[in-house]
């Protein structure tokens, strides 16, 4: 089992080919390779994915987040188990603005000044795998909506995960942005393949030969209304990266939007 720089790989998932187009574009790319997803674009990158953020230790990316607010970032809680809040704190640092990693330039690159781990978040459990990040500035990014309702996404229905997690199972970092669109997976169909861990504040998704990988741990699962994108899920684990018939999972972002889902 692998866990650290990582989204939690377990040992099998699923994920088709769409291209989402920028202002004006119509969404199709059969080139779709995140594992076997497309590059995001500079157009696509300002116009839909701009929220998604690097986590980098020691100016190397291991995980994913998203910008929920001016100086507040979404991630999965699996992300930071295995640091102190001292290597949290000196050596971790939340870039923005940039969908290349060989580069920071025209990037925003702060520091965390505090981060909440969900209090009931086990490591190696991985339910209420989430974790909020405060920087120690305001970013000039606009930050994404995040979803409220318990009832959407609706099964069937049409996401996209994006990171610079590995491009195949065993694989490396991809530089630059990917995407991939899923479908979401009633949790009852994701529990016939991971069992009893899978519970309300699980969302389940899948396509075919496309997954989060190594990496994309903590970044974002959003849905599409044709103009914004918005937060539904964040990169948890998996069985291994893009292998048949097995959906990823993620935590489902509306079981964490109120204070109450905190205590």
């Amino acid at each position: 089992m692998i866990f650290s720089f990582a989204r939690a790989l377990i040992s099998t998932a699923f994920v088709s080919s769409m291209f989402l187009g920028g202002c004006g574009q119509s969404p199709e790319d059969s080139s779709a390779k995140i594992v076997g997803g497309s590059v995001a674009t500079q157009s696509i990158y300002q116009n839909h994915f701009k929220s998604v953020v690097s986590i980098q230790l020691n100016k190397g990316h291991f995980c994913g987040g998203t910008l929920i607010g001016k100086n507040e970032v979404l991630t999965a809680a699996h992300c930071f188990e295995s640091y102190s809040a001292e290597t949290i704190a000196n050596k971790v640092e939340v870039v923005i603005g940039t969908p290349i990693m060989v580069t920071r330039a025209g990037a925003e690159v702060f520091k965390i000044s505090k981060y909440r781990i969900h209090p009931k978040y086990k490591r190696g459990l991985y339910q209420y795998d989430v974790a909020i990040l405060t920087l120690n500035g305001n970013s000039k990014v606009t930050p994404v909506a995040y979803n409220t309702q318990s009832d959407f996404p609706k099964v069937g229905a049409r996401t996209y995960v994006a990171g610079w997690g590995y491009t195949k199972e065993g694989g490396f970092s991809s530089a630059t942005l990917k995407y991939a669109p899923l479908n979401v997976v009633s949790n009852s169909d994701c529990a016939n393949v991971y069992g009893s861990q899978i519970y309300s504040g699980n969302l389940c998704a899948y396509a075919e030969a496309t997954d989060a990988c190594q990496s994309d741990s903590g970044g974002p699962l959003f849905s599409y209304d044709g103009k914004s994108m918005t937060l539904v899920g964040i990169v948890s684990y998996g069985y291994g990266c893009a292998r048949r018939g097995v959906p990823g999972v993620y935590t489902r972002v509306s079981e964490f939007a109120s204070a109450k889902a905190w205590e």
